[in-house]
């Protein structure tokens, strides 16, 4: 583009020069790898070009697609369990906090494209395992809209979000291995979405120079502003046979927007029309590139690893073609071609069918069918098991053993069965430490996020709704609990009480207060309120519940589709734990089997979720002080009444606030 068409002050000007050189170097690096990229769709989708095939039969073996499709799906199986663990300045209810809100911005992430999470993370999977590697860009997304006929200005969308992004539009720094120092993302939006979407902080967008955008889209009278088919074409559509049509509506006109992430700064520019419309300060205070990578196969000196069809496609091609090769031989075994003297024959009289004559001078020798080596058919089926084979031996998908070599061998032995589930299992567990790489990334990402836009200056609560394992594991961390302060036990064991205690009409729920209290509509209440129904509950969340360092630990296997082996392991070690003997033998070690949990985890691991559910949590008993259910008066005038701390009751909120009648864990009753 000429210097003289570009726009803005000299400030400006400079700074688009700056990303359009780093623009077009990663423009150069990306064409390149577009052919290859080209090249692993059409094996992926099972597709033959007819131009340049030498057989007439174009049948397509497809063992790359079902390679990569299962182990997605294998992987891929389940809705992400982790936690939060606590770190420098942190506690056990704050980890639980923090968990249960990222969970539940997990599941409200979906409402920004209508893609849920786990979709996006199957489709990070199969583009690393495709191309080599995957890219998505994790940001915090403010948007408002207008709703109803009187326009009324609400809050659509505030939280954080995953967007992965199409490989032939992330324009990577080439110079190295890894993200560093910058990285360029590009889409296509409408200048309406600039004026709607922050995607940065709570407020109005405050992007520039959108005059000069839309100036030039209102000159364009044709057309629907830029087009993506001339960055590049899409396979997947020319596959099938379609059109893009991204950039040709006349109403909603796109344009070309690049965006530039360094870890100090962000600039946006568009660069067919020359103009930088956001130069910006990192708006994030964790002062990172917000882009997680997922790369399987790491690779010297390139930032894509190795993609998992590079090491196939030669096999994948050679069996498309021994497969066509031999389905021609049959065709052509049941419609010979003949030879044909024209001299001798009547030529008029060659027809197929029941009764047909053929008039010739010498029927020995004026027609005879043309004769081929019949080799490769016969050769074929032990060929075709030679090449199946070595293609699941490079996917990690079987062990190259006797009955994938020989034609004539039956099923495959126990010890084939055994090496072929242990490799696959070596590779997927090689796969899930990357994975759980990636998206704890992308989940600190969400956390840290949380701590600086979560909450403004109006907004000092959040209240979300939770409910299952969430729900379950703040019930049992005492997020929930009611319980005697320090000041009524005192006054409790006072003399003073000992009458009105032992009075039969004194109510000791009246004196419950929540252990870890929170004000709500100026009322104190537990941070956690259980739902009357017992299987959810309402979580108050307050800035100080972010503060603190954590660490997250996602649980990737659980992601994964249980083996049946290592479940049934799993059972017998579980009954092998509880022997009474080996328990007093812990006991003496100072040590306690925590059974239930250990429970749990074979339970959900037998696909039985929120295996909690299924215990329920006895009521505690302080000193003469029955549980609320017994409604008995406290015996001994105070004497039972512990010393110190306050006194916890378990779920018992006092008269009048929601949820008094719950007194067990969630899912009990």
């Amino acid at each position: 583009m000429p210097e003289e068409d570009i726009r803005g002050t000299p400030e400006e000007r400079e700074t688009y020069w700056e990303v359009k050189r780093h623009y077009d170097l990663a423009r150069e690096d990306v064409d390149a790898r577009i052919t290859n990229w080209d090249k692993a769709d059409e094996l992926f989708r099972s597709y033959i070009n007819p131009v340049g095939w030498p057989y007439s039969a174009q049948v397509f073996d497809p063992r790359t697609f079902t390679a990569i499709f299962e182990k997605s799906a294998r992987l891929l199986a389940n809705k992400l369990r982790g936690r939060m663990e606590p770190r420098e300045g942190a506690d056990v209810i704050g980890a639980k906090v923090n968990n249960a809100l990222l969970n539940y911005q997990w599941d409200e992430a979906e409402r920004v494209d209508g893609s849920p999470m786990l979709a996006k993370w199957a489709l990070m999977d199969m583009n690393a395992r495709k191309y080599g590697a995957s890219f998505a860009l994790a940001k915090w997304h403010f948007e408002e809209k207008f709703i109803g006929e009187e326009k009324t200005r609400v809050t659509w969308y505030d939280g954080p979000t995953f967007q992965p992004w199409n490989n032939r539009d992330v324009l990577h720094n080439p110079s190295y291995s890894t993200i560093k120092n910058w990285i360029q993302l590009r889409d296509y939006v409408t200048l309406d979405e600039l004026k709607r979407v922050n995607d940065t902080a709570k407020g109005k967008p405050i992007y520039k120079n959108l005059d000069i955008l839309r100036d030039a889209l209102t000159k364009e009278a044709r057309g629907g502003g830029d087009q993506r088919s001339t960055n590049w074409r899409s396979k997947n559509l020319s596959l099938k046979g379609l059109n893009d049509f991204l950039g040709r509506d006349e109403v909603f006109k796109v344009f070309e927007r690049v965006t530039e992430y360094r870890p100090d700064k962000w600039i946006t520019f568009a660069p067919r029309y020359g103009v930088v419309i956001r130069d910006i300060p990192n708006p994030y205070f964790h002062g990172q590139i917000p882009v997680v990578q997922l790369k399987y196969y790491p690779i010297d000196e390139d930032i894509y690893g190795l993609s998992e069809i590079e090491p196939i496609e030669k096999l994948q091609r050679a069996t498309n073609a021994l497969i066509c090769q031999y389905l021609d031989a049959i065709n052509q075994s049941n419609n010979r071609i003949l030879k044909v003297r024209i001299a001798a024959v009547q030529m008029h009289t060659l027809e197929f069918g029941p009764g047909k004559k053929w008039l010739m001078n010498d029927p020995q020798t004026d027609v005879l069918p043309l004769e081929f080596g019949g080799a490769g058919i016969a050769e074929f089926a032990q060929t075709y098991r030679f090449l199946i084979g070595a293609m699941q031996e490079a996917l990690g998908e079987a062990s190259v053993g006797v009955s994938n070599l020989d034609p004539t061998a039956g099923e495959k032995t126990a010890t084939e069965i055994r090496d072929t589930s242990l490799q696959r299992n070596v590779r997927d567990n090689f796969n899930q430490m990357f994975l759980s790489e990636a998206i704890k990334d992308q989940m600190m990402f969400w956390y840290m996020m949380d701590q600086q836009l979560l909450f403004d200056k109006r907004n000092k609560q959040k209240i979300i709704r939770i409910a299952g394992q969430d729900a379950i594991d703040l019930f049992e961390a005492g997020a929930s609990d009611y319980g005697l302060s320090q000041a009524t036990i005192d006054m409790l064991a006072s003399p003073e009480m000992e009458e009105a205690i032992a009075d039969p009409a004194f109510d000791i729920a009246s004196l419950l207060t929540p252990l870890n209290p929170v004000s709500v509509n100026n009322q104190t209440v537990a941070k956690m309120e259980m739902d009357e129904a017992g299987n959810g509950a309402s979580v108050v969340i307050e800035p100080e519940d972010l503060s603190g360092n954590y660490d997250y630990i996602p649980e990737v296997k659980s992601m994964s589709v249980p083996d049946n082996a290592q479940i049934t392991a799993l059972s017998q070690a579980v009954m092998s734990a509880a022997d009474p003997a080996k328990i007093q033998v812990r006991a003496q070690e100072g040590y306690m089997l925590k059974l239930k949990e250990l429970e749990e985890d074979l339970f959900e691991n037998l696909g039985l979720k929120d295996a909690s559910k299924y215990y329920q949590k006895l009521q505690p008993q302080i000193g003469g002080i029955n549980g609320q259910e017994t409604g008995q008066p406290i015996n001994g005038a105070g004497a039972g009444i512990p010393q110190g701390g306050g006194a916890a009751f378990g779920n018992v909120p006092p008269a009048g606030l929601a949820g008094a009648s719950q007194t067990m864990a969630p899912g009990a009753g």
